[in-house]
């Protein structure tokens, strides 16, 4: 607000420099307001809410950009899993943890939802399977033959095949597979990538670009 305001010093008071600093002030009280609250549930006794509240203050962690509160989230849901053996809190814990930042672990308990997915139902293992194979691709992604080998088993995962969509489905992950992919030489699995950018109509990268010439 202070750098907006030096900047605007220079102009006249004139209506729209008046709308748009009060819009910016808005703002200032929405993200101050969204702070205080982040801060409040940081600190909270997570033990002493009932069930509701616990799964809302640990999704709202979730929700956050910020590491700790992400972190937070991730111990959360597995509580949530052990007090209610609710296998979609566990999903969550494990996804929430590789965000945080805690990949190996994260790792871990992919292993374990996909032998939970043996023997129990579970209405959306599709989209389980797609931010676990998306993962796994990510973490490996230092590693070439790894990188390939998951790959593969996206592509032939009977869950995915289910799904409306095509593999990878974050987005981010569309473009970082695809510079990967070149890098290693894969180009059946850059030319699909690429294609798939295309049809989301999302910016190629650029040795990627040139690569194919356009």
């Amino acid at each position: 607000m202070k750098k907006a305001r030096a900047r605007l010093e220079m102009y006249s008071n004139s209506p729209q420099v008046v709308s748009f600093l009060r819009e910016l002030e808005k703002l200032e009280g929405l993200e101050k307001r969204r702070r205080n609250r982040l801060n409040k549930l940081l600190t909270m006794d997570f033990d002493s809410l009932d069930l509701s509240e616990k799964k809302d203050v640990t999704y709202e962690l979730s929700d956050s950009k910020n590491t700790e509160c992400i972190a937070l989230a991730a111990q959360y849901f597995l509580k949530l899993y052990q007090e209610t053996k609710n296998l979609h809190l566990f999903c969550n814990y494990a996804s929430t943890l590789y965000r945080s930042g805690r990949k190996r672990e994260a790792m871990e308990a992919y292993e374990r939802i996909e032998e939970l997915f043996k023997t129990e139902a579970y209405p959306d293992k599709g989209w389980v399977m797609m931010k676990i194979h998306e993962d796994r691709m990510d973490f490996f992604k230092e590693d070439r033959l790894a990188f390939r080998k998951h790959w593969e088993s996206a592509k032939t995962d009977p869950y995915l095949k289910q799904l409306p969509c095509e593999f990878p489905g974050h987005l981010g992950y569309v473009t970082s597979f695809a510079e990967v992919s070149l890098q290693y030489g894969y180009l059946d699995i850059c030319d699909e990538l690429v294609t798939l950018l295309k049809k989301k109509k999302l910016p190629i990268p650029s040795k990627v670009k040139a690569h194919y010439g356009r």
